[in-house]
């Protein structure tokens, strides 16, 4: 697989981004399949990082890039990077996948229709701004789905929460760090207890403290400061601050008693000397103290065995623990005191459990298993995952709606055996051209049994294979009487009731028939719960009203506080009056919705017990919150909410509409309210986290993946 790393970093400068940058190389180095070609956007002439690349990278800097484009210019440009790596793959041959970091370079490549599909993003800083308009590039990528990688689960879930991003097509890979030495950090005894500062010179990382903190080191021979500076950052904005490093720089040169530092020096070099000392000044301005994004220097400190002195915030007391010795509240504590005691307690035996949670945290951020995850986004599917075809295969799929197909789709986007093709259907009825099957297409996937199926069963070119999946939805329109089910290879049905009804009203031949409820991403989907979830019961969908019975659900929910007023129903859905086939209905449907709304608002013990929230697309962490799931539905093909929240540890409770017993036995009654005793019991278990991951293997086999597998297998 040939991969592109394209990063608006300008390579011969050393700070946190330029060694992400670096690390990123040796990451997808350790992927045998991968060929890897960084793409700089400066002309190189400084190799101080460049030296430390792996040998199987290749190097393509932006001087060469753009002369071959015939571009005049001293740098990649987002303006001219279409034209300058279409002139590259025309030359060196086509890329697979572009990792990309950077805005400019993101939105154009997100907006070209030959590169958008080939594009994964990297977005340290993934936090969302609600008073800023969203960034251009993430409706762009939201659009064609593509994959972003990001560095924390933080990071995940804002972009789940705030931007409606899918959670499946997010990747979590934390800052990437290589130890220079494998050994234990042992400090040593008999020298000065070192605080060590490694990074850019930048007032808001707390340089203004660790100045004066040096004018208290310089009195106390048991302590020292060793600084390795990167680059200056606002040296124009900042001209004060920048006025007193040059001369604190000068007094250190012309000799500060335990104050050291270099600057410029290779990575590697840099590491072996923040491997030397006892503590890393990690401190920083509040203005980063609701930033999520993981300091690569951070881990790196921690990878050596030096413990760092941090900020005490939301991310930190998440990565290290809130009882992490060395968090330092800035906007209360004497930063200097608090450092400098840090420091002269080196033998305690807060030291001792500072370097056992930071070995912790150091496992998790292991080489191979950041390329694993690294790979997994750029590939789409996990490196070690068995190919999902051995032979090549070309999909041609007729459908109106593809909302049932989007991850299935994402999964064979990555298999470079598979391409798709699509024939696009204005509705259930009218094509938007005259149907056609390409010469070079092997299999026809029907999405819906509708005018699609009708058409390609009565047109079928020999030699190719013909696959229909039927929703409950068109399963009581005339679609199936009209389909010639002889020439279908399989159909694909969402449980048993379904496969039933056409055996017996379509005579479709029941070895032809394959029962796939609909798929869920069974991995995103465990999560740890919230402590709310115990008590707190879930409903998603409540329209229309005949169909989804809203009014049964609350009738269990209020008998159920009847008995326990401690659970409290979240319902997540449109409402009524915002869908318009449903408001303006010329029936009573309207009306049942206003009374049923009136019954919740007029009774203070449900009015205060409901809320609702609004639908979205980020369901994986809305399950968090969810203890129990209903179903009080008269119909339903499969209910994917009930099995997304079994797959989320949550206890099912189901109506017993047609097909449900095949599907959620012994969970579905006849009358809901059966189920209360079970309900209470469930959240009474003094330890539910057993119950909740028997439940979620009920449906482990209903991965997306698993999917895949069987309908490449039809």
């Amino acid at each position: 697989m040939r991969i592109a790393v394209l990063a608006e970093q300008n390579f011969n400068l050393i700070d946190g981004s330029t060694i992400w940058l670096l690390n990123v190389c040796k990451l997808l180095a350790l992927q045998p399949d991968f060929d890897t070609e960084l793409l700089l956007t400066h002309p190189l002439n400084d190799r101080v990082l460049a030296d430390e690349l792996p040998d199987s990278i290749r190097v393509s800097d932006a001087a060469a890039l753009l002369q071959a484009a015939g571009i005049g210019d001293d740098r990649l440009q987002p303006e001219t990077l279409i034209d300058t790596l279409s002139a590259h793959e025309q030359a060196a041959g086509r890329f697979d996948r572009l990792f990309v970091r950077g805005a400019g370079y993101l939105e154009q490549l997100l907006a070209a229709p030959e590169f958008q599909h080939r594009v994964v993003a990297y977005a340290p800083s993934a936090i969302p701004d609600v008073t800023a308009p969203e960034p251009d590039w993430v409706g762009l990528a939201r659009t064609v789905r593509a994959p972003v990688v990001i560095q924390s689960e933080t990071a995940k879930h804002a972009l789940e929460s705030l931007l409606d991003y899918p959670a499946h097509v997010l990747h979590v890979v934390p800052p990437i760090v290589f130890p220079a030495v494998e050994t234990d950090h042992v400090p040593e005894t008999d020298r000065p207890v070192t605080l060590c500062y490694a990074g850019k010179v930048d007032l808001h990382y707390g340089l203004d403290w660790l100045i004066d903190l040096c004018g208290d080191v310089a009195e106390d021979p048991a302590l020292a400061v060793h600084w390795i500076a990167g680059k200056d950052t606002y040296r124009a904005r900042y001209r004060d601050f920048f006025r007193g490093m040059d001369g604190f720089r000068a007094r250190v040169a012309t000799g500060m008693p335990g104050v050291s530092l270099v600057s410029n020096i290779a990575h590697a070099e840099a590491k072996a000397q923040m491997g030397q000392a006892d503590f890393a000044y990690c401190l920083r301005h509040d203005i980063y103290d609701d930033v999520i994004e993981i300091s690569t220097k951070i881990v790196e400190f921690c990878t050596l065995g030096v413990p760092p002195i941090l900020n005490d915030n939301a991310l930190n007391r998440s990565l290290f623990g809130a009882d992490y010795p060395y968090l330092v509240d800035i906007g209360r504590d004497d930063i200097a005191a608090t450092v400098l005691g840090f420091m002269r307690g080196r033998d305690s035996v807060a030291y001792g459990a500072a370097q056992t949670r930071i070995a912790e945290i150091a496992a998790g951020f292991s080489a191979p298993s950041l390329s694993d995850s690294l790979s997994t986004a750029l590939r789409g599917y996990l490196a070690n995952a068995p190919a999902l075809t051995e032979t090549p295969r070309r999909i041609l799929i007729a459908t109106h709606e593809r909302k049932f197909l989007r991850q299935f789709l994402d999964r064979l986007r990555g298999d470079d055996q598979i391409e798709i093709t699509w024939e696009n259907w204005r509705s259930t009825i009218n094509p938007e051209d005259t149907p056609h099957v390409p010469e070079d297409v092997d299999t026809v996937f029907c999405e819906w049994c509708c005018e699609n199926a009708v058409w390609h069963s009565a047109n079928k070119r020999p030699g190719t294979r013909l696959i229909v999946r039927l929703h409950r939805f068109e399963a009581f329109l005339d679609f199936p009487a009209r389909v010639t089910w002889d020439t279908v290879d399989a159909l694909i049905v969402v449980s048993d009731h379904f496969r039933d009804l056409m055996v017996t009203q379509h005579g479709v031949d029941p070895a032809r028939i394959q029962v796939m409820p609909q798929y869920i991403d069974w991995h995103e989907l465990q999560r740890p719960k919230l402590p709310a979830a115990r008590f707190t019961l879930g409903l998603v969908g409540i329209n229309p009203f005949e169909h989804k019975r809203f009014d049964r659900a609350v009738d269990f929910f209020a008998d159920l506080r009847a008995r326990d007023p401690r659970f409290t129903l979240a319902v997540r859905s449109v409402m009524p009056w915002e869908i318009s086939w449903v408001w303006d209905r010329q029936d009573d449907t309207r009306a049942q919705f206003e009374q049923l709304f009136a019954r919740i608002f007029n009774d203070p013990d449900l009015a205060t017990a409901i809320r609702f929230d609004p639908a979205g697309p980020d369901m994986e962490e809305w399950y968090r919150g969810i203890g129990t799931i209903l179903s009080s539905s008269d119909s339903e093909g499969c209910h994917t909410s009930v099995i997304e929240g079994m797959a989320a540890g949550c206890l099912p409770v189901v109506h017993d509409w047609p097909g449900a017993q095949s599907l959620f036995a012994p969970y579905v009654h006849a009358d809901m309210t059966e189920a209360i005793p079970d309900v209470i019991a469930f959240a009474d278990q003094a330890d539910p986290d057993a119950a909740r991951a028997a439940l979620a293997r009920r449906v482990a086999n209903l991965d997306v993946e698993d999917f895949a597998r069987t309908v490449m297998q039809l």
